[in-house]
């Protein structure tokens, strides 16, 4: 019981501290005051996160579940093809494969919804990255 109010004291903390961090970086000129808003929202977020599951009830403990070695392997394979076709083809290709072989084969949606989610998670990356931060990405095929 003591560590839960630990938690949830520490998760205040740090959540005030996400709170001060988001009001200067509104306070900031310009674009320089976007990614400390974005960072300490999402800090403040996973601090909000944090101290509401503390008041939750636990269950008692239970063994760890083994690893799932296949699909383990499956993810890994995609990062790793990820990684190697972002210099290739571009980013946004890339992003798209990876998605949609990822949320296919390890989480078994349908393809119609993967592409769904892998083209809106694509646009969301392309206006965070290249238009608000302007960090360019590789572009690969896209380029020629």
């Amino acid at each position: 019981m003591a560590l839960k109010a630990v938690d949830r004291s520490i998760a205040l903390i740090v959540g005030t501290l996400c709170v001060v961090v988001a009001l200067m970086g509104i306070g900031m000129r310009g674009d320089s005051g976007i990614l400390p808003v974005i960072a300490s929202t999402l800090g403040g977020l996973a601090c909000l996160g944090i101290g509401i599951s503390t008041f939750q009830h636990q269950r008692p403990k239970e063994a760890a579940p083994s690893i799932k070695w296949r699909r383990f392997l499956i993810w890994l394979t995609c990062v790793i093809a990820l990684l190697l076709m972002m210099v290739t083809l571009g980013t946004f290709i890339a992003l798209n494969i990876f998605l949609l072989a990822s949320l296919c084969c390890l989480s078994n949606l349908r393809w119609p919804i993967a592409l769904l989610i892998a083209l809106s998670f694509s646009v969301l990356i392309y206006i965070v990255f290249v238009y608000l931060l302007s960090i360019p990405l590789p572009s690969g095929l896209l380029a020629s």
